[in-house]
């Protein structure tokens, strides 16, 4: 009877051995091919909460820059280091271009911002972002012109103007 014993423990202990072996070996690949699923999720959820409105757009300073006015209208606040990653495309229709973004001003063409209504650098829900656009050349009466604003994360809203 003992050696029955003997050789059930020993079967019971190589058993648990090659179940702890197996999980630890497979545990770890199980839980990194959530990982992408997890990450595009929260992309995911990142984008249903921004959103943004373009409000108005108008020229300034004898026609060499163009001023934009932007609502955050989503249930998330955008931090500033996340705005000057933003894109702003501008130009005549069919011919617009990737305009950098420059915070301390520039030679033409480049961008940069102010939050209105706003303590702090975050540009939060219901504030208003005023972009200031120095085109490469001043834009012409009479000609349609094309403005995309992309977010960080790929949220974008874009309009179409024609100076008067």
């Amino acid at each position: 009877m003992s050696g029955e014993s003997i050789s059930s423990a020993i079967l019971t202990i190589a058993s648990v051995i090659c179940a702890f072996s197996f999980v630890s070996i497979v545990y770890p690949s199980v839980i990194s091919a959530g990982d992408p699923i997890v990450s595009r999720t929260n992309e995911m959820g990142d984008q249903i909460l921004t959103d943004m409105k373009i409000l108005h757009e108008t020229t300034a300073a004898e026609g060499s820059e163009v001023h934009i006015w932007i609502k955050n209208v989503g249930s998330k606040g955008i931090s500033s280091s996340l705005i000057q990653k933003s894109d702003l495309f501008f130009g005549e229709a069919g011919k617009f271009e990737r305009i950098p973004y420059d915070e301390n001003g520039c030679l033409a063409p480049c961008w940069n911002y102010s939050i209105e209504q706003s303590n702090d650098d975050n540009w939060d829900k219901g504030e208003t972002l005023q972009i200031r656009l120095k085109p490469a050349d001043v834009p012409v009466s009479r000609v349609k012109y094309f403005i995309k604003f992309s977010a960080y994360n790929g949220v974008s809203e874009e309009a179409y103007f024609t100076v008067s």
